[in-house]
């Protein structure tokens, strides 16, 4: 829709894009650290023992997102043939699962090395993900990626931007609710097709409030939070990529007879995972836990647990 929002007119390098997707992955990253940040202490966890770990999940999750996108979309073939494609951002993207699988892994092991408990941490951090999640779909919004399925725009459907833009969004009276035409985007232009950022955004930003709630409300053993996050996730994700229309997600992989996408089969194992975290760890409760305090040069401080704010 608007894929870039700035150019920049420079007489030794031409016109400089800088792009909407990029501006909202960083927001993304922000925001879901701001909040990670200051739920960490609430469970006696020193928010400034993640700082380390925020740069290990950004570095590990753009390079994880890449590298499932390259590997396993139609570009395949070429990366393979020259894996320094991979630092050609002008072609490919990147895929969410490739993201929250290394940034997962990287932060696990930063747990484990710096003594973090990794439940705890992942139940406090992990709804922060859908809600990175909502803010990095909105640029794909904007830059007309991941987009859904061609349809007609039915009769009574609402326009939501002036004719005079170009690109429109329609209101729907009932299923499929919301649809969208790009003019100028990376994926289908001129062509009405099904909202499908739009309908993730709504999916990640409802897990991550539903989550948080169960975080600060409904906690009945360390793990249920995270397991929470992966299991809901691993059910929306299917349902959505059924709603796709775009051709570079990796098409045809066959599990038991039906035809798969690779978000579609990755998330056959990341729901069996949660269940397995929730099956293993239901019986054992929260362990104890006390708010971290944060202690000044004579051993005093204020309590930064207690007094950040519970997101």
């Amino acid at each position: 829709m608007y894929k870039t929002f700035f150019v920049q007119h420079s007489s030794q390098f031409g016109d400089v894009p800088y792009n909407t997707w990029g501006l909202t992955i960083t927001l993304a990253f922000i925001f879901a650290a701001m909040v990670a940040h200051a739920r960490a202490g609430k469970v006696g966890i020193d928010p400034d023992k993640l700082v380390g770990m925020y740069l290990l999940a950004v570095i590990g999750g753009l390079a994880g997102a890449r590298l499932l996108h390259l590997s396993m979309s139609d570009d395949a073939k070429a990366f393979f043939a020259n894996p320094m494609m991979f630092f050609n951002l002008t072609r490919g993207g990147f895929a969410f699962y490739g993201g929250f699988i290394a940034a997962g892994l990287a932060s696990i092991g930063y747990a484990r090395w710096q003594g973090i408990p990794t439940l705890k941490m992942a139940d406090a951090l992990g709804p922060t993900v859908m809600l990175g999640l909502a803010i990095g779909r909105v640029g794909c919004f904007m830059a007309g990626c991941c987009h859904g399925r061609a349809v007609e725009v039915p009769a009574g459907a609402l326009p939501l931007l002036p004719a005079a833009w170009g690109p429109q969004l329609w209101l729907v009276p009932g299923p499929p609710f919301l649809i969208e035409m790009m003019v100028d985007g990376v994926g289908e232009n001129h062509v009405p097709v099904l909202a499908t950022q739009v309908y993730e955004i709504f999916a990640a930003t409802t897990i991550f409030v539903l989550c948080s709630w169960a975080w600060a409300k409904w906690r009945k053993f360390d793990g249920q939070i995270i397991a929470m996050v992966l299991m809901m996730y691993a059910v929306w994700r299917p349902f959505n990529e059924s709603l796709r229309g775009d051709s570079v997600r990796g098409l045809g992989y066959n599990l038991l007879g039906v035809s798969l996408t690779t978000s579609q089969l990755i998330s056959v194992p990341v729901f069996l995972f949660g269940l397995g975290i929730a099956l293993a760890r239901f019986r054992y409760g929260v362990a104890p836990e006390k708010a971290f305090e944060a202690r000044g040069p004579e051993g005093e401080g204020p309590d930064v647990g207690a007094s950040a704010p519970r997101l």
